[in-house]
């Protein structure tokens, strides 16, 4: 959400490899803390597509995704701070208040991943694993429902301008990203995580993926594809929906069809660093193991 991407030969086939390795390396010490702690968790995205198509990563994708249902992933910040090895740095707004997503990133230490997008901003830029929360839907379809992701959708970029990483006329509706500039990020914030968890207080059929880079209705589907089932990517096995052909159809179409060439995008990172970039201890920030 918020990067540019453009075509995948911008990174080299042996830098794709180690990244691919570290990526999954930070991949399992997640699942670690989730299977501590009887947390679940599920690929998503293009990593569940590399997944089912490939057996691993789509092979131009440089990154990786998984999601979890709010109370996971609340219960997963929690444990994480205090889990983690000293290897990573887990990044997000409570530890970085100018941090842009209002998802979670998990980094390792020592490493750099520099999109063009951020580049400007003053954070950890490590490689990654992004972790979406799920959150419940009452009318996953109704008008108001709409407006409250177009909401959502436009309070992100309105954090984009104000931190400097797009204008406002590049917003996709530069009028109401106009509307939010005189609130604090703070209070962007708090308003986008009302807007995203307003119905976690009731028990529904339906859960989004709010912060993803589809279109709500794409990225909403039925409570019923939580049960989980294993597939083996990169040679090991993780938890998806078991039902994963009723999402990955329900977002893609024919998902196991390659697309053109001039659709295999990535982040196009304008830097890859394995052995240098910062070094940022959990211990020291949350008090200690």
């Amino acid at each position: 959400m918020g990067t540019r991407k453009v075509v995948y030969e911008k990174i080299s086939e042996e830098n794709l490899k180690k990244l691919h390795e570290v990526e999954v390396e930070i991949l399992d010490e997640i699942v670690r803390i989730c299977d501590k702690y009887n947390l679940d968790y599920y690929l998503v995205g293009g990593t569940l597509i590399g997944a089912i198509r490939h057996k691993g990563f789509i092979p131009w994708d440089d990154d990786l995704d998984i999601s979890m249902p709010r109370a996971d992933y609340e219960k997963f910040l929690e444990a994480a701070p205090l889990e983690l090895d000293e290897k990573y740095y887990l990044e997000n707004r409570k530890y970085n208040e100018k941090f842009h997503l209002p998802f979670t990133k998990i980094k390792k230490n020592n490493t750099e991943f520099r999109e063009t997008f951020t580049s400007s901003l003053d954070n950890h830029k490590g490689i990654f694993v992004d972790i979406f929360p799920l959150d419940n839907v009452k009318k996953p379809y109704s008008k108001l429902t709409r407006i409250r992701s177009i909401i959502i959708k436009n309070t992100i970029q309105a954090v984009f301008v104000k931190l400097k990483l797009m204008k406002l006329r590049e917003c996709r509706r530069p009028y109401l990203c106009a509307l939010y500039q005189p609130f604090s990020i703070k209070t962007l914030y708090k308003f986008q995580r009302y807007l995203m968890t307003k119905d976690n207080k009731f028990k529904t059929d339906y859960l989004c993926n709010f912060c993803g880079q589809y279109a709500m209705y794409k990225e909403t589907f039925k409570r019923e594809l939580l049960e989980t089932t294993l597939v083996t990517f990169e040679n090991k096995k993780y938890k998806t929906f078991k039902n994963y052909d009723a999402y990955l159809t329900h977002i893609y179409g024919d998902y196991m069809q390659l697309p053109p060439k001039e659709q295999r995008v990535n982040h196009s990172p304008s830097n890859i660093d394995f052995e240098h970039g910062k070094d940022i201890k959990m211990k020291d920030i949350v008090g200690g193991k």
